[in-house]
């Protein structure tokens, strides 16, 4: 079946912090539970879902891929927004740097689609997507996905407001030019679906 996840990973443990963490981000959750790292994981997320994992010096919130259509920023943190998803072949990666937009890769079916800014280090010897996105998850949070157990805590919240009534904070180096010309680009390589639908 492959990987389908997809989130946010925050350079900063928030677990004593997470309020204003959500308050950045403009979303009202209630925690629900405990879990563990490999439910935190699973494939899919449904909406209205946020799964809470805190390494020793970052924070990874797994959300449905819809949320991560575009990238999120925080102003003093770096964060990576990715979806990987292998059964449908669709990658999407915005990494900021204190809210600026630094690195915008999608690959869609084996097609690089869109491409903004410079190179990643990771990039050099990571191979594929979803390489590429797994080794910036481990820059980022300090620890390896694969590293993490599946027994480790974590958390479940869900969202109180309605989907539609999530704000996203997406911020550019350029603002609004990133996204006229993100849209372009995908219009024209996609004349029966937006990117993000690829996987549905």
């Amino acid at each position: 079946m492959g990987m389908n996840i997809s989130g946010i990973a925050i350079n900063k443990n928030y677990e004593n912090d997470f309020e204003n963490l959500a308050k950045s981000l403009r979303w009202k959750l209630k925690k629900q539970a405990e879990i563990d790292f490999g439910t935190a994981v699973s494939n899919w997320k449904e909406k209205g879902i946020c799964d809470v994992y805190f390494s020793e010096t970052g924070t990874v919130l797994f959300v449905n891929m819809e949320m991560c259509a575009e990238g999120w920023g925080l102003e003093n943190d770096n964060a990576l927004t990715f979806i990987l998803s292998e059964t449908s072949m669709a990658f999407n990666l915005h990494y900021c740097e204190n809210g600026i937009h630094k690195r915008i890769l999608i690959d869609v079916e084996g097609k690089r689609v869109f491409s903004r800014g410079d190179p990643m280090s990771v990039e050099a010897n990571s191979g594929d997507m979803a390489n590429i996105i797994l080794n910036q998850l481990e820059v980022v949070i300090g620890k390896s996905f694969w590293d993490i157990e599946h027994t480790e805590k974590a958390y479940r919240y869900i969202f109180v407001d309605d989907s539609d009534d999530v704000e996203e904070d997406i911020v550019t180096d350029e603002p609004h030019s990133d996204k006229i010309m993100e849209n372009d680009i995908l219009a024209k390589n996609s004349e029966t679906k937006k990117w993000w639908e690829f996987w549905k």
